[in-house]
């Protein structure tokens, strides 16, 4: 979530420091207009409404009715909650947040336990159930107790003496990552009906490890998912992960996230199965599924903010740098929050299944209908012109929602009058803002439909396990999901027949999943019933159902005789979770069954990587099979399936399957000149060193004649100047494929200074893949007719090889590169160089080039914002230093932050993180520096990852994926992907100009 504020786009994404920068801040705003402070001291307040009074301030879908469950001071400050199985409900208590540098604010997290003691829907009484908490943003029940994610730990606490406080509390796992800005936190702990909790760890990640488990050591988290078994934590997975704060799941198990201003994204896939294939690369898992995304239209009713309004005003009057649009609500997402899929039965039918997501800065809850579009979902706007629940008080923060065991749901109002991270408001604001407002209240509010009559609260907890199983098909998600954790948590082996039953005859689809993962969950699922419902009429049932026979394949031939039938399943999403599961079975029958879903439904790109995931083993004979089809070959998504599939072969290296690729380009037609060229090319490119070589000297008969042609016709493409740029860099990337020896003089005239940058820079790519030292002096002795843009990339080139580094400190010593040439933010990772020699050395070389104290430069630049800019100027600057990673008015490279709405933020905040970009660094935006098995040394911010790669974005705005099958190593240096030291390139005037253009854009 942030937790919970508009997301933070600023030049260095630091803007949080402001509030504790000192009152150097402050007193040069008074410097700049003394009347600022004055007005900013009669800044009106917002008062709080009590529950009543803000709860009439709701406007709501014309269905429903809100109506209170629990307010202060039974709670305040509820980031989650969950239900135990009697509907007592335990609320996650965050007092810290917008906190996060008051010493007295730490571990003031709690956990409440809220009880209806009358039945009449409404909370009454409370018990302390956990303090001193530090950062609580997640909690679910197990086993009489609750599990708390409070950031780095978490955490299992249980009231075992029935006084309603617990008396166990243990760490489970700990080495989550902390954002210090309190945005980014794990959150939504979720029950599946796998008989797991599913966890997100939103932005920060982590390194985790299991309290007790001494044979592993940490896992990294980053930008994953946990997959948790309560009865043995030490086995928790790893799986897809995205999003800041908020997670659902659908009936299916499907996951949606969301993040600041994107409102709803889905997760393909389970990356778990791409991890069993190292040499597959597969594509980022989150897809954004609203059709407007981040520009998706919002209704907000509630008036500005007073400091806005006021901020607003100053920036009209010239008083204050930035915006004058500020004031205005944006009308678009910008603090997205606790998606949930709507699982009751209270609603009425049409709105089971909608995605609804809170917008804590507009003060409403959006709504969406989900559609199927091939195997993606699309979230259409449910309700036209207007919000499913907006509100007038500002005080109305939405962070959480929750399906409930009444078949309604439920909201968390967070209730604070400033929910915007602090860094937000102009400094010289905040001593007259109560950063903190609000976090003694808290309200829990119930959506129903008009005409709803509360049930009262469950039982469950009394419930027998046959009286569970039978609740397994009721029709509110709540039950069914706390049914099945109780079988879970019992493992009563008596209602193994009882399941058996439900599993091939409930009249809910839902029931017979649930029967089927609870006969796993006690150890009683057989091969029969599994048979039986890979049959079942419900698509639901069987997708499960082949889920499940994943763990029994091995010993079950009949399974994998079914599954390899299943190819012509009418529903695509049965066959999609086939291509996976085929994966866990061996042999022809699947491998044929593989072939022929590509066949089939080789079109859909999801279905591919489904395909690919499976092939570890069997891609020759798949590969085989459809090379041989001549109409596969000839359909666009054929062709890109098998040039995939060969770069997979090629980097696993089997001799028998790389001979299958090269016999198939024996019988290639000579209109099919160009895919083979991409086959041979994949195969060749996916290799490295010797093995290249090998393969490539294999290459006999037409595969021979096919690399030869390639490679001819590379070299004339690439320095043909009447060819397109970019097909001149394409052909110089194949040229990989040849000796170095017999390149060389092409290469060193295509890094002359008449070339077009992008054919340089492709040049300078293809060389960083021959380790021969000849290359660094080949750069080296360009250098001088480089651009500074291109020098970046020769830079990166030369630092990527230990060796080379060497050579690159040996041309500095001599001047034949200037000690300015280098980025300051690689000289400050080559001093943290391994290797203590290249270390000391560039401390030496370096040592002019020493930064200084980051506060003796802000306190230097401190009167640029009094200069008068000149924005034609600074638009060159930012090209000129900027672009790398910013992009702005067609310029640039979208790497860093979104700098279109960088003037609603004001201009000294600006500054502050331009000189100051380590401050505080988001987690996204730190640097990482990773080793390929292979010795190249590479630095850049990961910009995606998943189970098998990461895409490193460098400094030189270039981007590289590594498959982490190549990775020696990996860590983050803690600085910035920006770089300190901006004011080494801009002096204050220079450094005004480019204010002045990020000033000037609408």
């Amino acid at each position: 979530m942030r937790l919970f504020a508009p997301v933070i786009t600023v030049l260095a994404i630091l803007l949080l420091a402001i509030l504790y920068a000192g009152t150097q801040a402050d007193d040069q705003a008074r410097e700049q207009d003394p009347s600022i402070d004055k007005l900013a001291s009669k800044l009106e307040r917002v008062l709080p409404k009590d529950p009543d009074a803000s709860r009439s301030l709701v406007q709501l879908h014309k269905d429903f009715r809100i109506e209170l469950v629990a307010s202060e001071p039974l709670i305040h400050d509820p980031a989650a909650i969950d239900f135990d199985e009697n509907g007592r409900i335990f609320v996650a208590q965050l007092p810290e947040y917008n906190a996060y540098a008051a010493e007295n604010f730490k571990g003031q997290g709690s956990v409440h336990m809220l009880t209806d003691s009358d039945g009449d829907g409404r909370y009454d009484t409370r018990t302390v159930f956990a303090d001193k908490l530090n950062y609580p943003t997640a909690i679910a029940c197990w086993d009489g107790g609750v599990f708390i994610g409070a950031a780095p730990d978490l955490l299992y606490a249980k009231d075992t003496d029935g006084d309603g406080v617990a008396d166990i509390r243990t760490v489970v796992m700990t080495g989550f990552g902390k954002d210090h800005a309190g945005e980014a936190h794990l959150n939504s702990m979720r029950w599946g009906f796998d008989n797991r909790f599913h966890l997100s760890t939103s932005l920060s990640g982590g390194d985790i490890t299991v309290i007790g488990e001494k044979d592993r050591g940490p896992r990294s988290v980053r930008n994953r998912g946990i997959i948790l078994d309560p009865r043995n934590p030490a086995r928790f997975e790893l799986t897809s992960g995205a999003g800041q704060h908020g997670m659902s799941m659908d009936n299916w198990g499907h996951k949606f996230v969301c993040s600041n201003s994107v409102p709803a994204q889905m997760l393909m896939y389970d990356d778990r199965y791409v991890a069993r294939n190292p040499h597959l690369k597969a594509p980022a898992v989150a897809v954004d599924i609203a059709p407007q995304g981040k520009f998706t239209k919002l209704y907000r009713i509630s008036p500005p903010e007073p400091w806005r309004a006021l901020r607003t005003n100053l920036r009209r009057t010239g008083r204050f740098k930035g915006s004058d649009e500020g004031g205005t609500p944006f009308g678009f997402f910008t603090g997205a929050t606790g998606v949930t899929i709507y699982r009751g039965n209270a609603w009425p039918k049409e709105f089971h299944g909608n995605l609804l997501v809170g917008d804590i800065a507009n003060n409403l809850i959006y709504r969406a209908t989900l559609s199927q579009d091939g195997l993606q979902l699309v979230a259409t706007r449910a309700d036209k012109e207007v919000e499913f629940l907006s509100s007038q008080d500002i005080w109305f923060r939405p962070v959480q929602m929750a399906n409930a065991p009444d078949g309604t749901l439920y909201v968390l109002d967070f209730c604070r009058e400033l929910i915007e991270g602090a860094a937000f408001l102009p400094p010289e604001f905040l001593k007259y803002i109560d950063v903190t407002s609000g976090n003694d209240r808290g309200r829990i509010y119930r959506i129903a439909p008009k005409d709803f009559k509360y049930p009262g609260p469950p039982r469950l907890g009394d419930a027998s396990s046959a009286e569970l199983v039978a609740l397994l098909e009721h029709p509110n998600g709540w039950h069914r999901d706390t049914a099945s954790r109780l079988l879970y948590q019992r493992q009563d082996s008596s209602v193994s027949e009882a399941l058996r039953t439900l599993a091939g005859s409930s009249s809910l689809a839902e029931g017979r999943v649930g029967a089927l993962y609870s006969l796993q969950g006690i150890g009683t699922l057989d091969e029969a019933i599994l048979l039986a419902s890979l049959a079942d009429p419900a698509p639901i049932v069987r997708a499960q159902a082949l889920r499940l026979a994943e763990s029994m394949v091995s010993i079950s031939p009949s399974l994998v005789v079914r599954m390899s039938s299943m190819t012509s399943d009418s529903d695509l999403r049965v066959r999609y979770q086939l291509a996976f599961s085929l994966g866990a079975a061996r042999g022809r029958s699947r491998n044929a069954a593989l072939a022929m879903l590509a066949l089939q439904d080789g079109e859909d790109r999801w279905m591919r990587l489904a395909i690919a995931s499976s092939l570890f083993e069997g891609a020759g004979e798949v590969f085989s099979q459809l090379g041989s089809d001549a109409g596969f070959r000839r359909v666009d998504h054929g062709r890109e399936f098998l040039v995939s599939l060969a770069g997979q072969i090629g980097a696993a290296n089997r001799a028998d399957e790389i001979a299958v690729v090269i016999r198939t380009l024996q019988h290639l037609g000579d209109d099919e000149k160009t895919f083979g060229q991409q086959l041979v090319e994949a195969l060749a490119s996916s290799q490295k060193g010797e093995s290249r070589q090998r393969i490539l000297a294999s290459a006999g008969g037409k595969a021979g004649e096919i690399l030869a042609q390639l490679l001819s016709e590379a070299r004339t493409v690439a320095v043909d100047p009447g060819q397109d740029v970019e097909k001149r860099a394409e052909a110089i990337h194949s040229l990989q494929l040849a000796p170095l020896a017999e390149i060389q003089p092409l290469l060193e005239r295509m890094l002359t200074l008449q070339q077009p940058g992008l054919v340089q820079s492709a040049t300078l790519q293809t060389l960083a893949a021959y380790p021969d030292n000849e290359v660094a002096r080949l750069i080296i002795d360009h250098w001088r007719e480089m651009s500074p843009a291109l020098r970046a990339t020769a830079a990166e080139t030369l630092l990527s090889r230990p060796a080379w580094i060497t050579i690159l400190l040996d041309a500095v010593e001599d001047n034949s590169i200037g000690r300015g040439d280098l980025d300051p933010l690689r000289i400050q990772l080559l001093k943290q160089n391994p290797d203590k020699q290249i270390a000391e050395r560039v401390g030496v070389l370096f040592r002019s080039e020493s930064l200084g104290r980051r506060e003796d430069v802000i306190r230097q630049y401190r009167g640029v914002l009094e200069i008068e800019g000149d924005a034609g100027r600074g638009k060159e600057f930012f090209k000129k230093v900027c672009s790398a990673c910013h992009r702005l008015e067609g310029v640039g490279t979208v790497v860093g932050a979104d700098l279109k709405a960088i003037r609603n933020r004001g201009m000294d905040a600006v500054l502050l993180n331009v000189l100051d970009p380590n401050r505080e660094v988001k987690p996204r935006f730190l640097t990482y520096s990773l080793v390929t098995d292979d010795g190249r040394s590479l630095t850049g911010m990961i910009q995606t990852e998943n189970a098998n790669s990461l895409t490193l974005r460098r400094p030189d705005g270039t981007t590289l994926d590594v498959q982490r099958a190549e990775i020696e190593m990996l860590q983050s240096s803690g600085l910035s992907f920006m770089p300190e030291g901006l004011e080494k390139q801009l002096d204050k005037q220079a450094m005004a100009d480019l204010l002045a253009y990020l000033d000037s854009i609408r």
